[in-house]
C-alpha cells in the first residue's frame, strides 16, 4: 500500500455480500475476536479516513493494516474464483503443477484438460499457451505417446495460440492508440483505412477489440453513424460470447454504455430503448456487476426519461433507485447524480412533496468538493416544490436557507443565485393575477443570465428545468407537457 488511505478505500468498495464473506472467513478460522478483523469493522464504520484516531488503539497500524490487506486480497480471490472462469484456470494450472511434482501424472493431465476447456470456452489463448507448455512437459515425462504424434501436435497448436495472442495484443495496440490520440488531440485521430471490415481474426479477443476501437474511433471524429454500426458489432460479439460476457461483465457494460451515448447524440431512441430493455433483462450473479449495471442502466434511464418527460412509472422508478441505493455502496459522484436525476424527475411528474424529500437528502449529505452544479441546483428545485405545495412557511425557509448555501459558497456567480431566489420569493406575495408576470419575468431573467454567462448556468441543468416549470404555468399545462414541447 503506498498511501495511507489505501485500505479505507478498498474495504470501502466491498459490497455488503463481500464484506459479510470475509467476516465470516475469519470467523471460521478461529479468529472470531482477531485484531485485523475489529480493524475491518472499525474502517468499515468510517466516512472519512482517520489515522490518527485508528493509532490511539493500534501501536502497530501500518502491520497490522498491511496484514488486513492481504487478508481481504487472500479471502476475495476465494470468494470471486467460485464464479470466475479466469480464476479456476489459474487454479487448475496450479493444481496440475502441483500434482506433476508429486508424480500423480494421469491426475495433472486431468487437471490440464480441464484448464483446457474453461480457456477454450473463453477463447483465453494466452492461457491455452501456458496449459500447451505444461502438456508438453508432462508427455516428455511419462513418454507412453512420443510415438503417436503427441507433440507434434501440442507445437501445432502452440503456433496457432502464437498467431491469437499475436493478433490479440496488435489489436489492443491500436485501441490504446485510438485512445491516447483522441484524448490528446483530435487533430492525430488514427487513419480510417485501418477500420476494414474485410478484417480476418484467429483471436476472438482480438476480433472484439478490433470493433471496440473502431467504435471509439468514429466517436471521437463524431461520425456517429459509422460508430454506432461498430458498437452494434460488438453487441453482436458479446451476443455470440456469452461466457466471455459472463466473465467480463464490467467491460460489456462499459461498451453498452457507449453505445446508449452514441445512440442518445444521434438521437436514435429506438435503439436507445432497446438497450435500456437490454439492461433492464440482464442478471448478473456477481454483487459487483449488479451494482455496476445499476448505476450506468439508471444513470442512462433517468436522463431519458427526464428529457422526453416520461413518467408513467415514476413511483416505480424512484424506488428501483432508492432500492440500488440502499443495496449497493455507490461512489459519491455517481450517488449524487442518480439522487438529482431522481429529484428532477419527481418533479417533472409533480409529485413535489416526494421531490422535496429527495431534495433534502441530497442537501443533507452533500459533499462540497463533489459535482458542486447538483448542490446549487437542487436548491432552487426544492423552493419551487414547496411553493407549488403552498407550504409558505416551508417555501420561506427553504429560501433562507439557499440563501445562506450560497452566501457561504462565495461562488463568482453569487449575485446570479440571489437574484434569482429573490424573484422566486416574491411570487408567495403577489396576487394571482400577478403571479404569471412575474414568471415571466423570471424567466427573463434566466435568458438573460445564460446570456451573460455565456454557456451554460452552472446550476446543473436546473435553469432549463425551471423554464418548463414556467412555461406549463404560463400555459396552464402540465411540466410534462412543457418538456416534451422543447423536442418538437
Amino acid at each position: 500500500m503506498k498511501h495511507k488511505n489505501d485500505l479505507f478505500r478498498l474495504i470501502h468498495s466491498m459490497s455488503k455480500s463481500e464484506k459479510r464473506y470475509f467476516s465470516l472467513d475469519a470467523q471460521k478460522a478461529g479468529k472470531k475476536n482477531a485484531r485485523y478483523l475489529a480493524l475491518f469493522r472499525r474502517i468499515s464504520k468510517m466516512e472519512i479516513y482517520d489515522d490518527t484516531e485508528l493509532k490511539k488503539d493500534y501501536k502497530n497500524l501500518s502491520v497490522d493494516k498491511a496484514y488486513l490487506y492481504e487478508a481481504i486480497l487472500r479471502s476475495m480471490r476465494d470468494y470471486h474464483s467460485q464464479k470466475s472462469r479466469a480464476a479456476q484456470i489459474k487454479e487448475k494450472l496450479m493444481d496440475a503443477k502441483y500434482l506433476y511434482e508429486r508424480e500423480l501424472y494421469d491426475l495433472c493431465d486431468e487437471r490440464l484438460r480441464e484448464a483446457k476447456k474453461l480457456a477454450e470456452e473463453l477463447g483465453d489463448d494466452i492461457s491455452l499457451l501456458e496449459i500447451n507448455k505444461q502438456m508438453r512437459g508432462l508427455e516428455r515425462t511419462i513418454k507412453k505417446n512420443l510415438g503417436n504424434d503427441v507433440l507434434k501436435d501440442l507445437a501445432t497448436e502452440q503456433a496457432h495460440y502464437l498467431v491469437s495472442v499475436e493478433e490479440e495484443f496488435e489489436m489492443l495496440n491500436l485501441y490504446d492508440e485510438v485512445f491516447s490520440n483522441a484524448m490528446l488531440s483530435r487533430n492525430q485521430l488514427v487513419d480510417d483505412t485501418k477500420f476494414t471490415d474485410n478484417q480476418q481474426f484467429s483471436s476472438t479477443l482480438a476480433e472484439c477489440r478490433f470493433y471496440q476501437s473502431a467504435g471509439v474511433h468514429f466517436r471521437m471524429k463524431n461520425d456517429f453513424y459509422n460508430a454506432i454500426i461498430y458498437y452494434d458489432k460488438v453487441m453482436n460479439w458479446w451476443d455470440k460470447n456469452s461466457l466471455r460476457k459472463e466473465e467480463d461483465f464490467y467491460n460489456y457494460i462499459i461498451d453498452v454504455s457507449n453505445y446508449l451515448a452514441a445512440c442518445f447524440r444521434t438521437e436514435k431512441f429506438d435503439d436507445f430503448e432497446s438497450l435500456i430493455e437490454r439492461l433492464e433483462e440482464e442478471q448478473p450473479s456477481n454483487t459487483h456487476h449488479q451494482k455496476i449495471l445499476f448505476q450506468r442502466l439508471f444513470q442512462f434511464k433517468l436522463v431519458y426519461l427526464i428529457n422526453f418527460g416520461i413518467v408513467e412509472e415514476v413511483e416505480k422508478v424512484a424506488q428501483q433507485v432508492e432500492d440500488g441505493l440502499s443495496r449497493f455502496s455507490l461512489n459519491p459522484s455517481t450517488e449524487k447524480v442518480l439522487l438529482m436525476n431522481t429529484a428532477i424527475l419527481l418533479f417533472i411528474a409533480e409529485k413535489f412533496e416526494t421531490c422535496s424529500l429527495w431534495c433534502n437528502r441530497l442537501i443533507k449529505n452533500r459533499n462540497k468538493s463533489i459535482r458542486p452544479e447538483i448542490d446549487r441546483g437542487i436548491q432552487f428545485i426544492k423552493c419551487i416544490s414547496f411553493y407549488e405545495l403552498e407550504d409558505i412557511d416551508a417555501f420561506e425557509n427553504s429560501l433562507r436557507s439557499a440563501t445562506r448555501f450560497f452566501n457561504k459558497e462565495k461562488d463568482q456567480y453569487l449575485s446570479y443565485y440571489l437574484s434569482f431566489l429573490s424573484k422566486t420569493r416574491k411570487l408567495a406575495d403577489l396576487p394571482t393575477s400577478e403571479v404569471k408576470g412575474q414568471l415571466k419575468n423570471i424567466k427573463v431573467f434566466i435568458n438573460q443570465m445564460r446570456d451573460e454567462i455565456q454557456g451554460r448556468v452552472p446550476l446543473g441543468g436546473i435553469d432549463e428545468m425551471t423554464i418548463c416549470w414556467i412555461d406549463s404555468r404560463l400555459n396552464s399545462i402540465s411540466i410534462v407537457e412543457a418538456v416534451r414541447a422543447t423536442k418538437q
